[in-house]
């Protein structure tokens, strides 16, 4: 602990000096900081005396009068800020100590930050590598059982009824799909075409090659190009596995790392996603977006105007606009989340893709759609 009468080696610089500093002492009472050498003295009432400190290798404390801040005293000798009087007198120990208390809130915020952080990384790793699982687990599942599952789903709709038997209306949906039909399947088998007498506009395939249309679809669109986009986008849901990931993902991460590690059994777990077409098909947005842009590849592929991918969301968003004023419990639109955005990323993909014409024209099949349905 330092003794009062300790006394401290500093030097004093005031403009009138020019570059020349004073060398002396500092002796500091209970009433006043006095700064004491041959050449000059200078008393600061304690009360009136502020106190810095410098930061760098070349630590210093500085002192000054506040009446006269153009006298500056300063010593290398850091332990004057023990000193009983300075600390007492200046109230600089409880700036020491507000200081050092800040720095002790700002260590434990970085700390819980990095907590924070690592747990965050820790998710998104174990994410990704839940995904990556999935992805090798969805592989093994064989063709027959996504098959199964699809008749399944099917057989349940049939049941349900409200799937239309007119073969004629069936027929045209065939002939407007041909340009996919032709290059498109899900698994070895060719697409098979369903229309559900539905107002509500929607779409979706099953494992085994079944696509659903309603009605209602059919209706709101106006060109072949605009339904093939919607088909594109349904079939991709299937070809990326979207349904089985879905359940999967749903069963979490402890049971992926069991099945994938030999405790559990993956087919088992896809058949018991079997359920609800509407309610499996609410994907999620990552999913929708992925479909987006596997349908756009595959229309490209086919030789198909994509735009009609981008006019046929177009038209879903008007629709849905509408039922939301109209009325609250319309469901026909859980499976298309963030229309809009959507929308923009196809547009980004059209402004991007080098070939803008010669596609398929396919404006004779137009009067099909009306026929199809069942106008």
């Amino acid at each position: 602990m330092i003794d009062a009468t300790q006394t401290f080696e500093a030097h004093v610089y005031h403009p009138s000096l020019g570059n020349e500093v004073v060398t002396g002492r500092i002796v500091v009472d209970r009433w006043q900081f006095h700064f004491q050498s041959e050449l000059l003295n200078l008393d600061i009432p304690l009360g009136r005396l502020r106190v810095r400190v410098s930061e760098g290798e070349d630590e210093r404390v500085y002192f000054h009068d506040i009446y006269s801040a153009d006298w500056e005293i300063f010593t290398t000798d850091i332990s004057v800020l023990d000193h009983p009087y300075v600390e007492s007198g200046t109230g600089f120990a409880r700036e020491r100590e507000a200081a050092a208390q800040q720095q002790e809130l700002w260590r434990r915020l970085r700390i819980l930050g990095y907590v924070l952080g690592g747990f965050a990384l820790l998710v998104w790793l174990g994410q990704i590598v839940a995904s990556a699982m999935t992805r090798v687990l969805i592989a093994r599942v064989p063709a027959s059982i996504e098959q199964k599952i699809g008749d399944e789903e099917l057989a349940e709709m049939q049941k349900l009824g409200g799937l239309v038997g007119d073969t004629n209306r069936i027929a045209k949906l065939e002939a407007l799909a041909a340009p996919l039909t032709r290059t498109v399947k899900i698994g070895t088998n060719a697409l098979d075409f369903y229309i559900w007498d539905l107002e509500e506009p929607n779409a979706f395939a099953m494992g085994g090659g079944h696509v659903v249309v309603t009605a209602g679809l059919l209706k709101m669109l106006d060109t072949p190009e605009e339904l093939l986009g919607v088909i594109a986008h349904e079939v991709a849901h299937v070809t990326e596995k979207h349904l089985l990931r879905k359940a999967a993902a749903a069963a979490g991460p402890m049971a992926i790392f069991q099945v994938f590690f030999g405790n559990g059994d993956i087919v088992k777990m896809a058949e018991e996603s079997s359920g609800d077409i509407m309610v499996q098909q609410a994907f999620s947005q990552d999913y929708e977006i992925e479909a987006d842009e596997v349908g756009w590849q595959t229309l490209v592929a086919a030789n198909i105007d994509p735009r009609g991918e981008i006019e046929a969301l177009k038209k879903l968003q008007i629709y849905e606009a509408a039922q939301r004023h109209g009325y609250e419990g319309s469901h026909a639109f859980d499976s298309h989340p963030a229309l809009e955005k959507r929308i923009a990323r196809l547009e980004k993909k059209w402004k991007k893709l080098k070939k803008k014409d010669d596609f398929l024209d396919l404006s004779a099949t137009r009067h099909d759609l009306k026929q199809a349905a069942g106008n």
